[in-house]
């Protein structure tokens, strides 16, 4: 081949490459433009918000908005042409626990420290204790079959700051003690969905704008807007100038308690119709105690009424025996009564509340002690509220108000004790029943460790200066014959008789903190964890390192008399 003519074709090949070489250029010189320039597509907040209902409002607390959850069949809030309202169940859930309605009587309370607000639904009209007060909008209302309260009546309670803006409706709540590191922008800025340049825009903020700093990521920032716009912010965009913390607006509650001068030891007197009245001599007589509860009030119908078999001469000898009386209370005796029903209609639980207090004046009673046993979860919201409207009442007549309470558990967690403890004057732990009559194992009553969780769990939600540790004066027996096991209560006489007569030996169990004995009989097999001094000792022990208020004892006539040297050395 001609070496001249394959040289003349060189440089037109050498011009394809260097156009290939530029066009590469161009083009990754606009995939890098694309890539890297900032978008200026926006979002618009209603498709941010997602909210499926034409008047529903999105609702935004201490900078998180509140998302409608997939489990959830209600919307937060709705704007009307009279203003806000937030859906009663989230009201409760994210702002304050104290709104409770009735949806039978179409009522609605709400408990302060010292009086009880009660509104209607489809009303303006409100009272508070016995004054009577106006909204300019109605207090309760409903959209499908669901209850909404105005905004402007929840911050008459709930301590807390809100804005509200349109397009889309939302409610921008913070709560009093909110603190938020606040900067200022130092140039118009895009604040986007999400950190980086590519993200959509939602709002186009101006110089001097001041935004909420919720997150630092880094390089950007999940900033709040005035207007409840949550986005990402550049750092270098703006200056954190301070940080800001919501003042309360509302007074901060005093929840007063009475309380007695001295370590309280308590017995509670079984009193199942009015004749046992008399055996009051008795248990006092062989007690050495300062308060007694006879358990002479129980509920009686649906309506609230209560079985009375209180007596006036038993609360004269009491008193001229220096010993308080606390009247007992207690939902177990008339199966016939839904306590449910009871605790979640409002008349039912004024006339509950009235037909205590009557009671308690007309007997001149120092205390009432509550007893409210193996309610459902369905109670929880008219349980507590209960104890509040009572708590209040008892507070105006000066009485002694105590609750008593199984050991804390899953279980048992709507009982809510902290909630408790903030207007009843005493909370009792009920530390026994560890093992009880239908237990699938045979157990101690109350062993030391049941007694030391008991309390320690308590007083996560109770303060140790209100806190009495409940007892028991009794043990059982279990009988075990192959897969039946079968148990019986006894006092501590009665234990102490039954293992003399079987020829049983005991012998001390460190783990149990308590004696321990077991024998053959046949095919059945005999096991008792015995409750006598030494045990009740150890469970005193507790109370007096924990500076717990006092001890309580079911039950008096239980006990033998050598037991009250034991519990004076911890009482007195």
């Amino acid at each position: 081949m001609d070496k001249r003519k394959r040289r003349g074709r060189e440089p037109g090949f050498l011009y394809i490459i260097a156009a290939l070489g530029v066009i590469i250029l161009i083009a990754g010189t606009i995939f890098a433009i694309k890539r890297y320039m900032p978008t200026k597509e926006h979002m618009s907040l209603e498709a941010y918000f997602d909210l499926s209902e034409e008047n529903e409002a999105a609702v935004i607390i201490n900078g998180e908005y509140k998302e409608v959850g997939e489990k959830e069949d209600y919307i937060h809030a709705i704007r009307t042409d009279n203003g806000y309202y937030l859906q009663i169940d989230f009201l409760k859930k994210e702002l304050d626990d104290g709104y409770v309605y009735d949806s039978t009587e179409e009522i609605l309370r709400y408990a302060t420290d010292k009086d009880v607000a009660t509104a209607t639904l489809n009303s303006p009209n409100y009272t508070v204790g016995k004054q009577r007060e106006t909204l300019d909008k109605d207090v309760v209302i409903s959209q499908d079959g669901t209850y909404f309260v105005a905004l402007d009546y929840v911050s008459l309670f709930t301590d807390i700051t809100s804005t509200t803006c349109e397009g889309p409706n939302r409610i921008i709540i913070e709560k009093a003690g909110f603190t938020i590191e606040k900067a200022t922008l130092k140039k118009d800025v895009p604040l986007r969905r999400f950190g980086g340049v590519k993200s959509k825009i939602l709002k186009d903020a101006t110089k001097g704008e001041e935004v909420g700093i919720l997150e630092d990521y880094g390089k950007w920032s999940y900033v709040i807007t005035e207007d409840g716009v949550l986005a990402c912010l550049q750092n270098r965009k703006m200056k954190i100038t301070h940080k800001a913390t919501t003042e309360a607006r509302l007074p901060q509650r005093e929840y007063e308690h009475i309380k007695m001068d001295k370590t309280v030891s308590l017995g509670w007197h079984q009193v199942t119709n009015a004749s046992a009245n008399s055996t009051v001599e008795k248990v006092l007589a062989e007690s050495d105690i300062n308060v007694i509860s006879p358990t002479w009030f129980y509920l009686n119908d649906n309506q609230g009424g209560i079985k009375n078999l209180a007596t006036s001469d038993y609360v004269s000898y009491c008193h001229d025996r220096g010993v308080q009386v606390w009247g007992l209370v207690s939902n177990l005796e008339n199966k016939n009564v839904d306590t449910t029903v009871v605790l979640n209609t409002t008349s039912s639980r004024d006339n509950l509340v009235n037909n205590l207090i009557s009671a308690a004046i007309t007997y001149d009673l120092d205390g009432i002690n509550v007893d409210m046993e193996a309610l459902s979860g369905y109670a929880k919201d008219g349980y507590i509220q209960f104890i509040r409207e009572l708590s209040i009442k008892c507070k105006k007549n000066d009485i002694i108000l105590s609750v008593d309470n199984y050991v804390p558990s899953s279980s048992t967690a709507f009982y809510n004790r902290s909630e408790q403890a903030k207007y009843a004057d005493y909370v009792v732990i009920m530390a026994y029943d560890e093992h009880y009559s239908g237990s699938e194992e045979a157990g101690s009553v109350a062993s030391i460790d049941f007694v030391k969780k008991g309390v320690k769990d308590t007083l996560e939600e109770v303060s140790a200066d209100q806190i009495i540790l409940g007892m028991p004066f009794y043990a059982r027996v279990w009988s075990v014959k192959g897969d039946t096991i079968g148990s019986k209560a006894y006092g501590m006489e009665g234990i102490e008789e039954f293992l003399q007569r079987n020829d049983v030996t005991v012998t001390w169990s460190e783990e149990c903190g308590q004696n321990y004995g077991e024998f053959t009989e046949g095919d059945t097999t005999y096991m008792v964890w015995v409750e006598d001094n030494k045990s009740l000792g150890k469970k005193l022990e507790i109370m007096k390192s924990e500076k717990l208020a006092g001890a309580a004892f079911w039950k008096l006539g239980f006990e033998k008399p050598s037991i009250w040297q034991t519990i004076g050395q911890y009482t007195k």
